[in-house]
């Protein structure tokens, strides 16, 4: 596998992205009996932190690792917003709870950076519609 930026190797030895405090790691764990990828992602912190998911599929007929990151931060910018959005209403977002507590916290801090990748990634056509 190539790997062009925005994507680096994490301490895990995977496709990663860097954001703030965090290492975000993707790699793909299977499959469905539908056709669909189902994805493992892992956030390490800095501070030692880590938390590991395995809840991301692909669409049918499954996806690359650069889909799965788009999906992936495409969720983690949706749950950084539905914090904020909690914050500043005082009523819960849909999505808030979409990562454990410290997952939304950071994406709630750095959406902005989060969305940016995500952008890097459809400009550079690492992943097609």
């Amino acid at each position: 596998m190539t790997l062009k930026p925005p994507f680096g190797i994490s301490s895990r030895l995977l496709p990663c992205v860097r954001v703030g405090p965090a290492e975000i790691s993707l790699e793909i764990a299977g499959g469905t009996a539908d056709g669909r990828k189902r994805y493992r992602w892992h956030v390490a912190f800095q501070d030692g932190r880590e938390f590991t998911g395995d809840n991301l599929k692909s669409g049918i007929g499954g996806g690359g690792i650069a889909d799965g990151f788009a999906s992936l931060l495409a969720f983690m910018v949706a749950c950084g917003e539905s914090v904020a959005y909690g914050r500043r209403t005082g009523e819960p977002g849909e999505n808030a709870d979409l990562f454990p507590a410290p997952v939304a916290e950071f994406c709630d801090q750095f959406s902005d950076e989060l969305g940016m990748v995500a952008n890097d990634l459809w400009e550079m056509q690492l992943i097609t519609e």
